[in-house]
């Protein structure tokens, strides 16, 4: 038995972390649920592999029933640019650093909402109109 198989995550379960995976190579065998290994710490990240995604995991010599999902496999070329670093998202969303401007750009297709106060050092600059407890000034 193979210790470390690549695969295609079959089903994701946010609320549990884990996925399950199909080995086209065992006919279709399915693995048990997989945890996903994850950044932890003081900021931690709820990323798993959607269901058709390639994963790669690792198992106990025991068969596919208990192992984890190290994570998925894309040949694609990956978003943005060498210098930049972030989250690209399909509906053409993002939030990334760029190392050579040294700026965090933040587009939300649908919006951007703080909650909290929000201090500004340095200018502002508005395109667009500015609404003020329901008034446009």
């Amino acid at each position: 038995m193979k210790v470390f198989r690549t695969g295609v995550c079959s089903t994701s379960s946010p609320a549990a972390g884990t996925i399950t995976a199909v080995f086209e190579d065992l006919e279709d065998a399915v693995s048990g649920d997989l945890p996903v290994i994850s950044r932890g710490g003081w900021a931690r990240s709820n990323d798993l592999p959607e269901p058709g995604q390639e994963v790669a995991c690792l198992f106990f010599t025991n068969g596919i029933s208990d192992g984890i999902c190290l994570g998925v496999i894309d040949d694609n070329d990956p978003p943005g640019a060498p210098d930049q670093r972030g989250v690209w998202f399909e509906d053409g969303s993002y939030v990334y650093y760029n190392r050579s401007s040294k700026q965090l750009m933040v587009k939300a297709s649908g919006g951007v909402s703080l909650e909290g106060d929000v201090t500004i050092t340095g200018s502002l600059t508005v395109e667009g109109s500015i609404t003020r407890g329901g008034e446009t000034i």
